[in-house]
């Protein structure tokens, strides 16, 4: 005699390592422009101008948003999910989720959020272990010389630390978002089946 395990309303099972490593190796690569922008020296207002500084950090701030937005379609394309996340549909599909569960949605944007942050703070340790901008010793008795001594080997360091982790945050996102759709039938199509 064979008994089926009752699962809990809501319930969805663990996001599988496999997938979540896939979908970080993609992410790597197809957001490779936010890292090309975290490696200009001029995101230093020390290195560059606050005005300079502003724009790159506003073409950062749009390219984290717009890795967001592709990230279900980068999961769906190097690890789709059948008829429910699929390549070409997946934020679509995005979009039908937060109408059909907002709780499950925003529990994973939340987390999405709480590793940006967590981007954040690698940098910010990062920064304080090796720090990149420092003040010249020789500037109080020579003004030719910089106010200021960069050190561009760990800027690039703090730049890639908060990039891995920001490849990390969509994709666990994007997985997360993955895992509810499966376990989520779209309401339209099953409404349409019972119809039938």
């Amino acid at each position: 005699m064979t008994t089926t395990e009752q699962r809990p309303p809501g319930a969805v099972d663990p996001v599988p390592g496999t997938v979540v490593g896939r979908v970080y190796a993609a992410s790597l690569l197809v957001n490779l422009p936010v890292l090309a922008v975290q490696l200009l020296p001029q995101m230093r207002s020390r290195v560059s101008s606050e005005t300079t500084m502003a724009i790159c950090v506003t073409a950062l701030f749009a390219l984290v948003v717009a890795a967001v937005v592709v990230a279900p379609e980068v999961s769906a394309r190097v690890a789709p999910g059948g008829e429910r996340w699929r390549f070409g549909d997946a934020r679509r599909r995005v979009r039908a989720l937060i109408r059909q569960d907002r709780g499950g949605y925003a529990r994973r944007f939340g987390e999405l959020v709480a590793l940006y942050v967590a981007a954040q703070c690698v940098g910010g340790i990062i920064a304080w272990i090796t720090p990149h901008v420092r003040e010249n010793p020789d500037f109080a008795t020579d003004p030719t010389a910089d106010r200021w001594l960069f050190d561009y080997p760990a800027f690039a360091a703090q730049a890639v630390g908060i990039y891995l982790v920001i490849c990390l945050a969509t994709s666990w996102y994007s997985c997360r978002l993955r895992q509810l759709a499966l376990v989520t039938p779209e309401a339209g199509r099953s409404a349409g089946r019972r119809a039938h």
